[in-house]
């Protein structure tokens, strides 16, 4: 006979958490493969598509609880757990898998291949072993979601770093919640601690979703890979420092310095704004501004990467703080403004704050 067979209020109360993770994980799954299918930077190592992938786990495994503790005969209810299980550990081999090609660590796939192994162990054993199985699945997966924070976070600034914090905590109280939802916890410390791990689980999936759909950087891993010159470039048209992070990019500085100016003045003419322009696409390429006192940091990139703005925003800040005195006694001389390259390499650093 199933668990919760028999009417009460802890079994409504576990239904109705069980059915939500299984409703709004499809739902968050489903949002985000049809966010990747529009992307036009689709990629098989997107993001999104590894953390629809979990999503789409979680649904089936919530769902096969639901059937294995409410609606099943005991012929089929430790097929029910076992699919349950085994869903949320495929759904973890994939989501391995895309974040250690994503990644650019050296993990040799150890974490997608732990899982693969507990999997597979998994289908052969005995309904006492599942609960511990399961904890294993969770640590390897752990282990590569806090590889990715890590590095997600070192690699971002602004917003893109806020909402990866945000990911993280809601990970945090979903694991805390799943590991409650346990058999264990519910023999040993009661149903009361059974349905708060529920609640964790549905309360941190639901923020974990969330911050993923409002996450404006999820593509933007590879923002290194995009940027190929940047430029400080004085009020007067003056081209106050250059630095390229592509050589193989040939471009004539002064007369692109120069080019930029004219643009930025005709647009802010044209729209009467003081503030000039933010972004503008130009062939392949995309051109990010920044505005300071005086002067403008302008990036040219090969996508216009809301990592790459926060990053511009950044360094023209850093530039006022170093160089603001020589920008307003600007006499011809412009060499002083070499020493900026230190600061354009450690703002541009994946490992920059």
């Amino acid at each position: 006979m199933p668990p919760f067979g028999v009417p009460s209020l802890v079994r409504d109360a576990v239904l109705v958490l069980d059915s939500a993770v299984v409703l709004y994980t499809l739902l968050f799954a489903i949002t985000l493969v049809y966010e990747w299918l529009k992307s036009p930077l689709r990629k098989p190592t997107d993001v999104r598509l590894a953390w629809s992938v979990f999503m789409f786990g979680m649904a089936c495994n919530s769902f096969s609880f639901i059937m294995s503790d409410f609606y099943s005969t005991p012929d089929f209810y430790l097929l029910w757990v076992k699919t349950g299980y085994l869903s949320i550990m495929i759904a973890l081999i994939g989501f391995s898998l895309a974040l250690e090609r994503i990644l650019p660590y050296h993990t040799h796939h150890v974490f997608s291949a732990g899982q693969t192994i507990v999997a597979a162990v998994t289908v052969l054993a005995p309904r006492e072993m599942l609960t511990a199985l399961a904890f294993a699945a969770s640590i390897v997966a752990f282990g590569i979601l806090a590889l990715f924070c890590i590095f997600f976070v070192r690699s971002t600034t602004g917003v893109v770093r806020s909402s990866m914090r945000i990911i993280l905590a809601g990970f945090l109280v979903g694991y805390t919640g799943f590991l409650g939802r346990s058999d264990f916890i519910y023999d040993n410390l009661g149903p009361q601690v059974y349905i708060l791990g529920g609640l964790f689980l549905a309360g941190g999936l639901l923020v974990l979703g969330t911050a993923i759909l409002g996450s404006p950087a999820l593509d933007e891993l590879d923002w290194t890979d995009q940027m190929l010159e940047l430029y400080v470039i004085h009020a007067s048209g003056i081209l106050l420092f250059h630095h390229k992070f592509v050589s193989a990019v040939d471009m004539d500085e002064t007369l692109t310095a120069a080019g930029i100016a004219g643009v930025q003045e005709l647009f802010k003419e044209i729209t009467q704004s003081k503030t000039g322009l933010n972004n503008l696409s130009i062939g392949n390429f995309d051109i990010l501004f920044a505005q300071g006192p005086g002067f403008t940091s302008v990036l040219i990139a090969n996508q216009p990467y809301r990592v790459l703005l926060e990053k511009v925003k950044d360094f023209s800040d850093k530039f006022q703080l170093v160089f603001g005195k020589a920008i307003q006694n600007l006499g011809g001389e412009v060499s002083q403004f070499e020493a900026a390259d230190a600061l354009a390499k450690a703002v541009f650093s994946p490992g920059s704050k």
